[in-house]
């Protein structure tokens, strides 16, 4: 793997996930890390000429990037390229939809460790992820 991606959502666990890629990645000249930040759509209900859309959507990417930061940080302090994004949308279908269009093979994933009954009820992006992934998905606890 020289191309992954590490979905970050400013979680401990997420970091996890991206510090144990990049110590797989630093032996490999060349590989490269992609950070991504996924924000869910906020819905606007009532018409207003003081807030717009796109208003909207420029806040959301700022909260992102500021996510990104120390993720950054942590891949580039490692000697590992690293590309920064944030999207809007459902998390898992951004994620893969971002992995695809970048050639990533392979995603590192942090978990939460919720216990079998809260997963089944509850699902997660990680389990959606590992459902429709076409490379390898790594879950970090």
């Amino acid at each position: 793997m020289n191309n992954v991606l590490v979905p970050i959502d400013g979680s401990a666990a997420a970091l996890r996930a991206l510090e144990h890629a990049v110590q797989v990645l630093r032996v490999h000249p060349g590989a490269r890390v992609h950070v991504l930040n996924v924000q869910p759509p906020k819905i606007h209900a009532w018409p207003s000429p003081l807030v717009s859309p796109d208003m909207i959507n420029a806040e959301l990417r700022k909260d992102g990037q500021r996510l990104l930061v120390q993720a950054e940080e942590m891949a580039r302090a490692a000697g590992v390229g690293c590309s920064a994004h944030v999207s809007i949308g459902l998390p898992a279908e951004e994620i893969m939809d971002y992995a695809g269009r970048n050639a990533c093979d392979g995603i590192w994933m942090g978990t939460r460790g919720l216990s079998a009954v809260s997963g089944l009820v509850l699902g997660s992006v990680a389990q959606r992820v590992v459902h429709l992934a076409q490379v390898p998905v790594t879950l970090v606890k």
